[in-house]
């Protein structure tokens, strides 16, 4: 495994287990703390998350199947995704607890969360990331393809040969 899908991996791992704990700190802290809409914003960016941590761990985990250059950048992408749009999420709803309404701001970048997310899943639909086939694979299935024609055809050629004998 690629160094680089190693990090990824484990950092989607945390950033699954992050996720669980934020969801868990939303149900039964937050929501004494903050209001309904509030709390709906907060869910909003772990549930987020938790689909592009389980992303980026499926994707690194099966790297051997994909174009790496686009891989990587997909995975680039739902890491920014996860940190603007959930992160900038967190800091929406929770702006009542801090006291301070500076964070409106945060909303403006929102949005360019949701653009790395959906940039990383067209990346991945338009840009060939079905499993490519490997020249391993096409030498191996031309391979068995010659040996299966060879086959047969030996096959056929002893047969004639025993019928022209009988």
């Amino acid at each position: 495994m690629k160094h680089t899908h190693r990090i990824y991996t484990r950092l989607g791992f945390l950033l699954a287990a992050i996720g669980v704990i934020l969801g868990a700190f939303g149900s039964h802290v937050l929501k004494e703390l903050i209001g309904e809409s509030e709390l709906n914003t907060f869910d909003t960016g772990v549930r987020y998350q938790m689909i592009h941590a389980l992303a980026i761990i499926i994707l690194s985990l099966s790297h051997r199947k994909f174009d790496e250059n686009k891989l990587d950048l997909t995975l680039g992408l739902f890491l920014a995704g996860i940190l603007i749009f959930s992160g900038s999420l967190y800091l929406l709803a929770t702006r009542s607890i801090w006291g301070d309404d500076s964070y409106r701001i945060i909303g403006a970048i929102t949005p360019l969360g949701g653009i790395a997310f959906i940039s990383g899943w067209l990346l991945m639909f338009f840009k060939g990331f079905l499993p490519e086939e490997s020249k391993f694979d096409d030498s191996t299935s031309s391979t068995q393809s010659s040996s299966s024609r060879k086959h047969r055809k030996h096959r056929s050629s002893s047969s004639s040969l025993e019928d022209a004998t009988k």
